[in-house]
């Protein structure tokens, strides 16, 4: 299994902020590895921040339903996660959060990490 970088762990959260060339399904994969890597370390909060990410163009509603789903699976609902996106990476609205939140997982899409934190870190 290959070591994942750019993975940073907090008092409260941790925070993964990979920053590359990639397709769109190698940052999904990145994504979900970090993810299953937060359920594995019993992490509650992961903040993954994928604005470093570069190379590919913005996910279509069909690509964002699958690494939504595989996401959704990797935590097991176990998990509140802050996704930090570029405007061009989420603009279809809530379509991902509301596919996220129907197995029970509490996710939410951010334009800044500092938003992104504020929410998370707040309790329930």
């Amino acid at each position: 299994v290959k070591k994942l970088e750019h993975f940073d762990l907090k008092k409260e959260y941790a925070v993964f902020c990979p920053v590359r060339q990639a397709s769109f399904a190698e940052a999904s994969e990145l994504m979900s590895r970090a993810v299953l890597h937060c359920r594995q370390e019993n992490i509650a909060k992961p903040l993954i921040d994928s604005t470093g990410l570069l190379g590919f163009q913005p996910p279509g509603i069909t690509e964002q339903f699958n690494v939504v789903e595989c996401i959704s699976s990797n935590a097991k609902s176990s998990a509140k996660i802050a996704h930090v996106a570029s405007p061009k990476w989420v603009r279809s609205g809530k379509f991902a959060v509301k596919v996220a939140k129907n197995p029970g997982l509490d996710a939410e899409n951010f334009h800044s990490v500092a938003t992104a934190l504020e929410w998370l870190l707040k309790s329930k």
